[in-house]
C-alpha cells in the first residue's frame, strides 16, 4: 500500500475550513482512509498507530481553528496504563526432575504471584469444583486435605452424568477454581487439561488483574506425557520452579482540542479513536497458523472519530455563534476499559463543576445495515433529552432513544461524575472486533446522517436556556448480566483504578448494593467467603448466588473496612 506520510500531508491541508462548512461523505471518508488505514496497524493503545492516528487528529483540529487543551497547554493528555504482563528471565518448573519448556510445556498464569516453590506434596483435585446448592452437592475437595500443599486441577467441567441437575459450567471458570483453592488453603495451583478438549489457553486481558498469593501455572498435556504423566491420576511426585511475571507500563494520549464560548459553561463531543491492533484478548476472530491480521476497527471507531473531526471543523466555521463552549476529545484506551475517557473525567482540563453534557459517538458507520434506525442511549439522563428527542421528526433516519446512561464506552465515564450524556450508536454487526471491519463497509451518506444529527443536537442545547439537571438511569447491563448470572449487585466498577478489590464507581438506583449501603468510592474487597482481588474474582463471586440469596459484603470505604448485608 501508499505510504501514509504524504496521505497525511495531503488530508490534513485538505482540513482547512472556510464558511459555511459542509459535512459530506467524501469529507468523511477522507478521515476513514487515513485512521482505517493498514499503515496505522489497527491503532492500538500505546502503540506507534496510536501516535500517528493522534498527530492525524492534532492537524485536523489545528487546521479547523481549535485550541489545544490537552496537558501543560498542549493537545494531548497522556495517561499511563498496564501494557502487558511479561514473562521473566527466572520462570522455569521442573517435574519429577524433568524441567520443562517455557510455553511449550508450562505457563505461569497471569493471576500468579512471583514466586519460588518446591512441592512435594501434589494433590489431584479433579476439576476443583465445589457445589453445595438446591441444583445438588458435589465436592472434589471431599476428604482431601489440600492446607499447604499443591493441587493439580483439570480445565472445564465434570460431564451431565455425574449429576445432570447441576449446571457445572457455571463453576468451571479458571476464576472460580483458583478461588476455591485458596479457599481450602492450597499453597500452589497447576491446571492440566484432560483429553479430548483444546489444549490451549487462551490470552486473556491483563489491565485489571490483582495476582494472588501463590504460584498458578498452566502444565501441558503433551509435555506431561512425555514424561509419563497420567492426567487422570497426576503422577506428579515432586514439583518445583520460579514464577517471575513483570508489569510493562506505557502511556496511551487522548487528543482534546477546544473552542471557547461566550458563557462559562462546557459541553464535551468524544469518540474513541483507538482499537485492538492486530487482535489478541478481544478480538472476535481467532486464527490457526503465525499470521497476525490488522483490525482497521473502520466502524469501531474510525466512524465516531471521523464524525467528531467533520464536527470540529463545521464549529470551527461558526465560532462567532458559540454561547456554550466546545470541548472536541479523541480518547484512546477505550478497548481496554474506556482508560483514556476515565483518566480524563477524573483529570479534567476544564472546569468540570460546567460541564454541560457529554455526547459520544461510537460505531456510528453502519446505519443501512440497521432496520431499528440510529440508536441514543443516554436520553433519560436530564429531563431536557427526553424531551428533545420525543418531538423529534426526521424524515431521514429513525431515532431509538434507550435512557440508560451506563454502557460499555466512553460516555459511562461522564455519566459516573453526574453529568448528562448522549451516546449514539447505529448497533452491533458480524465483523465487530475482527479484521473484516474495513473502510467498504462503511455506510457514508448515513454517516452524514448521523452527523448532521448530532450537528442538530448540539446546537439545540448550545442555545438551550434551561437546566440540565442529572438523572440516575436504570442499569441497561441488567439483562445482560441475569443472562450470564442469575443476580446482579447494581455497581459500575472503576476500570482505571488500581486496586485489590473491585472499586465501585457508581452505585445503579434501586439494585442491591444501594439498598445494602455500598457508595460510589468504595471497594469491594470480599463477597461472602470469596476474597474479590480483581474483577475477575468479582465475576465468579456474582455466578455463585442466585435471587433471594443473602451476602455479607465487605468494603474498604478509605481505609475503613465496613460491612453491609446484600439481598440479591
Amino acid at each position: 500500500m501508499k505510504a501514509l506520510l504524504p496521505l497525511l500531508f495531503a488530508l490534513t491541508a485538505a482540513a482547512s475550513t472556510a464558511a459555511p462548512y459542509e459535512i459530506t461523505m467524501d469529507s468523511l471518508k477522507a478521515h476513514e482512509m487515513v485512521l482505517a488505514h493498514d499503515s496505522l496497524e489497527g491503532r492500538r493503545v500505546g502503540e506507534p498507530g496510536e501516535w500517528k492516528a493522534a498527530q492525524y487528529i492534532i492537524g485536523v483540529f489545528e487546521r479547523a481553528g481549535l485550541q489545544p487543551k490537552g496537558d501543560n497547554g498542549s493537545w494531548l493528555q497522556g495517561f499511563e496504563f498496564v501494557k502487558s504482563i511479561e514473562y521473566g528471565d527466572s520462570n522455569r518448573v521442573v517435574v519429577n526432575g524433568t524441567p520443562l519448556e517455557l510455553n511449550d510445556g508450562f505457563v505461569p498464569m497471569k493471576q500468579s504471584a512471583n514466586a519460588a516453590f518446591d512441592f512435594a506434596e501434589i494433590v489431584p483435585v479433579g476439576y476443583g469444583i465445589t457445589v453445595d446448592t438446591s441444583e445438588g452437592q458435589y465436592d472434589d475437595y471431599a476428604g482431601k486435605n489440600v492446607a499447604g500443599k499443591a493441587v493439580v486441577i483439570k480445565r472445564y467441567a465434570p460431564g451431565d452424568e455425574v449429576n445432570p441437575h447441576i449446571d457445572f459450567d457455571k463453576y468451571a471458570s479458571l476464576m472460580s477454581k483458583i478461588n476455591a483453592a485458596i479457599e481450602h488453603d492450597a499453597a500452589g495451583i497447576f491446571f492440566v487439561t484432560p483429553e479430548g478438549h483444546d489444549d490451549t489457553l487462551a490470552e486473556m486481558g491483563i489491565t485489571h488483574i490483582t495476582p494472588k498469593e501463590i504460584p498458578i501455572v498452566f502444565l501441558r498435556r503433551e509435555a506431561l506425557a512425555k514424561i509419563g504423566v497420567s492426567l487422570t491420576e497426576p503422577q506428579i511426585a515432586r514439583i518445583e520452579g520460579v514464577v517471575e511475571l513483570e508489569k510493562v507500563r506505557d502511556t496511551g494520549h487522548n487528543v482534546v482540542g477546544y473552542l471557547p464560548g461566550q458563557v462559562d459553561s462546557t459541553i464535551i463531543i468524544g469518540a474513541h479513536y483507538d482499537h485492538l491492533g492486530y487482535g489478541g484478548p478481544g478480538s472476535g476472530s481467532r486464527y490457526v497458523g503465525p499470521e497476525k491480521l490488522v483490525h482497521n476497527g473502520a466502524d469501531d471507531n474510525g466512524s465516531g472519530t471521523s464524525v467528531l473531526l467533520e464536527l470540529a471543523r463545521q464549529f470551527g466555521s461558526q465560532l462567532n455563534e458559540l454561547r456554550h463552549s466546545l470541548l472536541f476529545a479523541a480518547f484512546s484506551g477505550e478497548e481496554f476499559g474506556i482508560l483514556g475517557s476515565g483518566h480524563y473525567a477524573k483529570n479534567m482540563t476544564v472546569d468540570s463543576s460546567k460541564v454541560r453534557m457529554m455526547i459520544n459517538m461510537d460505531m456510528v458507520g453502519r446505519l443501512a445495515e440497521q432496520d431499528s434506525g440510529l440508536a441514543v442511549l443516554g436520553t433519560g439522563t436530564t429531563e431536557a433529552f427526553t424531551a428533545y428527542f420525543d418531538s423529534l421528526k426526521r424524515d431521514d433516519v429513525k431515532i431509538v432513544q434507550k435512557k440508560a446512561g451506563q454502557g460499555p464506552s466512553d460516555h459511562t465515564a461522564f455519566y459516573n461524575r453526574n453529568i448528562p450524556v448522549l451516546m449514539f450508536f447505529t448497533g452491533p454487526h458480524n465483523d465487530y472486533h475482527k479484521p473484516e471491519d474495513d473502510l467498504e463497509k462503511i455506510d457514508y451518506a448515513g454517516l452524514v446522517t448521523v452527523a448532521d444529527v448530532v450537528a442538530d443536537v448540539i446546537t439545540h442545547f448550545d442555545g438551550y436556556n434551561g437546566a440540565l439537571a442529572f438523572v440516575k438511569t436504570a442499569d441497561p447491563s441488567e439483562g445482560k448480566q441475569r443472562a450470564q448470572f442469575k443476580v446482579t449487585l447494581g455497581i459500575m466498577p472503576d476500570y482505571v483504578a488500581e486496586v485489590k478489590g473491585v472499586k465501585v464507581d457508581n452505585v445503579v438506583p434501586e439494585r442491591p448494593a444501594e439498598k445494602a449501603g455500598i457508595l460510589a468510592g468504595d471497594i469491594v474487597v470480599k463477597m461472602g467467603a470469596i476474597e474479590i482481588g480483581d474483577i475477575y474474582d468479582y465475576m465468579g463471586a456474582l455466578g455463585s448466588f442466585k435471587k433471594g440469596d443473602t451476602c455479607v459484603v465487605r468494603v474498604l470505604r478509605g481505609e475503613v473496612p465496613v460491612e453491609v448485608t446484600v439481598v440479591f
